[in-house]
């Protein structure tokens, strides 16, 4: 089950949203009775909007973003924003800087039995001809040969497929995204950067799980009709970000995912995913990410960055920073 969550939470929750995919707002087309539901159960989680946040502890102060990992043309806005704060931070905490990206990849390229099926049939055999031909459209509408993906692990080929068709132009422009942008004005200024993820622990999440149930959650969710970008999704997750309703996000991909099930099987198996996206990629890395930044925020004026919804809920950054003692305010953009 972890790549097809890994594949949920990279797209839809860390913010593979581009402002070139164009659509309807998914939530505001959906019945009043349902969005009043999901907005009830947002409110429900604390921290659940806004995405600039101070946090305070023995009189230092440090400030934290939740970001979209990929380009939006508001992000301008948003690095303006950064540059005045007060105190300037002397250090920046980031998922990954861009230095730990290419560690991360060298360390993929070394070891390609973490990423490429290296015995036995490969994925044209393991899917069968109907789940592979819908791959292969995929990899089609991205100008990529399906041939060249087909000893790729599913976990792989999941993170090849996150970003839409209509996204790849910006990616190719090489606009950087909010994190990046902020690293850049972190090196302008020569401040120290520092990794909240480390490359053991994310290829543990990644590539956890046995090759045949990488398979068998793939074939699960392209029979579903899943379209592994979640492009139908992208504008409505824009909408909210630039909103700053980030639990919001959350509710409303829970409530699309559990629509797609076709029976109540499919309904457990959904559940039971989306239990498992909230454990492993959400509260496990962000206790592991507090551990660091509770004693450093304690002693350094500190920027953080990371993805947007690992700010809300009960298990969010902030709210177990303010359980280590933290006072949590926020702050307008």
């Amino acid at each position: 089950m972890r790549m097809f969550s890994t594949i949920l939470f990279l797209l839809g929750f860390s913010g593979a949203a581009m402002a070139n995919c164009e659509g309807p707002n998914q939530f505001e087309q959906r019945p009043l009775a349902e969005r009043a539901a999901m907005l009830e159960a947002a409110s429900q989680a604390p921290f659940s909007e806004g995405l600039l946040w101070q946090v305070e502890k023995d009189g230092v102060v440090s400030h934290i973003i939740g970001t979209f990992h990929l380009h939006l043309p508001e992000h301008a806005a948003t690095v303006e924003r950064l540059r005045s704060l007060t105190p300037p931070p002397q250090q920046l905490f980031m998922e990954m800087t861009s230095e730990a990206q290419l560690g991360f990849q060298r360390h993929l390229t070394q070891n390609p039995e973490l990423f490429l099926i290296q015995s036995g049939p490969s994925l044209i055999d393991r899917l069968g001809d109907k789940n592979w031909a819908k791959v292969s459209d995929q990899l089609k509408a991205r100008g990529m040969p399906p041939f060249l993906a087909a000893r790729y692990q599913p976990w792989f080929l999941g993170m090849t497929l996150m970003v839409p068709p209509c996204a790849f132009d910006v990616v190719k422009s090489g606009k950087k995204g909010l994190d990046l942008q902020i690293e850049a004005l972190a090196q302008a200024r020569d401040l120290p950067r520092h990794s909240l993820d480390n490359t053991e622990s994310l290829i543990g999440l990644l590539a956890g799980d046995p090759i045949e149930q990488q398979v068998d959650d793939l074939r699960w969710s392209l029979d579903l009709g899943t379209d592994l970008s979640g492009a139908n999704m992208i504008p409505t997750v824009i909408d909210m970000y630039l909103s700053e309703t980030i639990q919001l996000i959350w509710e409303l991909n829970r409530a699309d995912m559990l629509q797609a099930a076709q029976g109540d099987a499919d309904a457990e198996r959904i559940a039971t995913l989306l239990q498992q996206v909230e454990e492993d990629l959400i509260k496990t890395r962000n206790t592991a990410w507090v551990a660091t930044l509770a004693p450093a925020l304690a002693k350094t004026p500190s920027l953080v960055a990371f993805g947007a919804l690992h700010l809300p809920g009960d298990h969010g950054v902030l709210a177990q920073l303010e359980a280590a003692g933290f006072t949590v305010t926020r702050l307008p953009l």
